[in-house]
């Protein structure tokens, strides 16, 4: 089930009995990630771009931007050895690709 699933489901619940009362439950157990909210300003004309690419992944918005930042942070943090695989990946394909034009430039 999707969040916008799971969403819609709670707020049809919600509907159903608009006067019931809430019980929230306390986390007895501390989380062992907590998080932390940091404002990020988005310029107003990608905003639904945003919008429109999270709803076709069936998440909020904040989701996929927190999504993109910790894959960010990831990719940052191995920066100097993925950048290094990646070059010797490209080189190989180079020397790849020419052995292959030199085979079909000699027949």
């Amino acid at each position: 089930m999707t969040e916008k699933e799971l969403l819609d489901r709670l707020a049809e619940a919600a509907e159903a009995d608009p006067g019931a009362e809430v019980g929230w439950v306390q986390h007895r157990v501390p989380s062992k990630n907590p998080t932390a909210v940091y404002s990020v300003r988005i310029p107003v004309d990608r905003i639904e771009e945003l919008r429109r690419l999270a709803a076709e992944r069936g998440v909020q918005p904040t989701a996929l931007i927190r999504t993109w930042v910790i894959a960010q942070l990831d990719a940052a943090s191995a920066g100097d050895e993925r950048a290094q695989q990646w070059e010797n990946d490209v080189r190989a394909t180079i020397d790849r690709l020419r052995a292959l034009l030199d085979e079909r430039t000699a027949s």
